[in-house]
């Protein structure tokens, strides 16, 4: 069985929150699954649930999972990135910014790390 989920980069927590929600989503999903073979012995009734599981696994996955949890990671990145220092490290690293711009927003960043004679980020040696 193959598992796609949605993750977020710079935080873990909405990650969570967004596998959390993508699992509830494949539940849903198998059971409306369940109810759609159950149609011959419950009825119509069956239907009725197997078209709820399926507009809640939809609503869990796309909404809850991407949209909020898109909205959790941007709150959580906008915190991590001027306090974090690994974050900050990580998000110059992937080029996303320059080392400049992140340091004058996260002085922790600034009093750990700096760039070497090569443009690349390292440690600074106390």
């Amino acid at each position: 069985m193959i598992f796609v989920f949605t993750s977020f980069e710079y935080s873990n927590k909405a990650t969570f929150f967004a596998i959390l929600m993508d699992l509830l989503a494949y539940g849903f999903a198998i059971a409306g699954i369940v109810f759609l073979v159950l149609i011959g012995k419950i009825g119509l009734l069956s239907l009725l649930f197997a078209i709820l599981s399926f507009a809640l696994a939809i609503f869990f996955y796309f909404f809850l999972g991407r949209k909020v949890g898109a909205s959790i990671a941007k709150k959580d990145f906008k915190k991590k990135i001027h306090t974090d220092p690994i974050v900050a490290y990580n998000y110059v690293n992937n080029g996303r910014a320059s080392y400049s711009e992140i340091a004058a927003i996260n002085p922790a960043f600034a009093e750990q790390y700096e760039v070497n004679q090569f443009g690349k980020l390292t440690r600074r040696k106390k």
